[in-house]
């Protein structure tokens, strides 16, 4: 390919050769300028003409002024390609609770050692849960340390399959081989179209090789996409991780969030409130702000409790007491959890594994069931409001430190 002669006297005339060996090839630039000019817009050209002169590939590096010192760390910039990037999306202002945090922090893991941990990297939820969050903080992280990022849907992968195949240009599928890290978010997309899939496939499986990273997301499990078993073998064989409906947690995040991004001040009771239903998602969450922010906009005043209660209303949301887990059922958890039975829970059995089974009961009967401190109390054998009070905080105080406990608890919760 034939560069125009401007784009060669910018950025290629003074460049040089330095050093040429196993295969890799050491380019010398006069500008750090060049050097992000080659490698992020000229370099697949000049593979190529090197390959058609030397009938060799190369692995190319780029150095600045010159230097012959192989030591000398090779300056590399970052990029990402594909998919349009939210400047509002990064692992800093992503909410988090037990609903999401498994996923969460196996984004920020992947970010560490990409290619070596959790490959490929698979997250699945309804629409609206975040996954389009995590995973352009992911690219955005990566971009930052230098690498080369294609982050697309499946619609896009597919048309740019399409229109190689089409035009008999097979050099467009190339950014994806050559990516350091390929997102793909919606694999639904691929569902009965096998050709592409087996173009995934052969993709999916030259950049494992190499120890690039790959992340997936979804709509559902592998083993419910209609694609080839081969392909859903691939994509089992790293981690898999759910992202739930939001939890209390999560929720109360968001919306507090929600509201400081806004400027605008809301009474903590309210926040509470609103926080205390069992949403969908956060796209639901966000209409519901937007909602309230335009009524106190529109009619001049404060968002009070009646304009809150009249807005959830028309949503028909459970309350997430509502979920309800009876007494019945609470015991029924700590005994799956435990192996403890009732009568040793409300008995003056004092060792400390049924000493913190009791501590989550009582927790789970008031903040999980519609329990009061003295009811509670009675539930557990006739326990005074003090110690229910103190068994409470200091599950709370634990949950917020022992993330797996939590989760096992919300994971038992929905299971049970």
């Amino acid at each position: 390919m034939v560069v125009p002669e401007s784009t060669y006297k910018t950025w290629l005339e003074n460049t040089e050769g330095l050093l040429l060996e196993d295969g890799k090839l050491t380019i010398s630039c006069n500008s750090i300028f060049a050097i992000e000019m080659l490698s992020q817009r000229l370099n697949v050209i000049i593979k190529d003409a090197l390959v058609q002169t030397s009938e060799q590939q190369f692995e190319i590096k780029y150095v600045l002024n010159g230097s012959v010192n192989t030591d000398q760390p090779i300056v590399k910039t970052g990029n990402i390609k594909g998919s349009w990037i939210n400047p509002k999306f990064d692992f800093n202002s992503f909410m988090t609770g037990s609903s999401n945090f498994l996923a969460y922090a196996a984004a920020k893991k992947i970010c560490e050692a990409p290619g070596s941990l959790y490959n490929p990297l698979y997250i699945y939820s309804e629409w609206g849960l975040g996954k389009t969050h995590l995973i352009q903080s992911i690219a955005k992280t990566l971009k930052a340390k230098g690498m080369n990022v294609i982050s697309v849907t499946g619609e896009s992968f597919t048309n740019d399959f399409v229109k190689s195949i089409k035009t008999n240009t097979p050099k467009i599928m190339n950014k994806y081989r050559e990516s350091d890290v390929f997102i793909l978010d919606d694999i639904d997309f691929f569902s009965g179209k096998k050709q592409t899939v087996e173009m995934l496939i052969h993709i999916i499986n030259q950049l494992y090789i190499s120890g690039k990273q790959i992340v997936v997301t979804s709509y559902n499990h592998p083993s419910k996409i209609n694609v080839s078993n081969r392909l859903t073998s691939i994509l089992k064989s790293g981690l898999i991780v759910k992202i739930q409906s939001p939890d209390k947690e999560a929720s109360q995040k968001y919306i507090r969030n929600s509201f400081k991004k806004n400027n605008i001040s809301i009474n903590a009771d309210l926040i509470e409130f609103i926080s205390n239903k069992k949403y969908a998602s956060f796209s639901e969450i966000e209409g519901i702000i937007k909602s309230l922010i335009a009524h106190s906009e529109l009619l001049n005043t404060n968002i009070n409790e009646s304009m809150v209660t009249n807005i959830l209303e028309d949503y028909k949301l459970e309350n997430i007491k509502d979920i309800n887990i009876t007494k019945e059922k609470i015991f029924s958890l700590i005994k799956y959890m435990f192996g403890i039975d009732e009568k040793d829970l409300v008995g003056r059995k004092n060792d400390k594994k049924t000493n913190l089974a009791r501590q989550i009961t009582a927790y789970l009967l008031i903040e999980k069931s519609n329990f009061n401190t003295s009811q509670a109390g009675l539930i557990l054998g006739n326990r005074n409001h003090s110690t229910i009070i103190y068994s409470v905080n200091k599950i709370k105080n634990l949950l917020s430190k022992d993330v797996e406990l939590k989760q096992e608890i919300e994971k038992s919760i929905l299971n049970n």
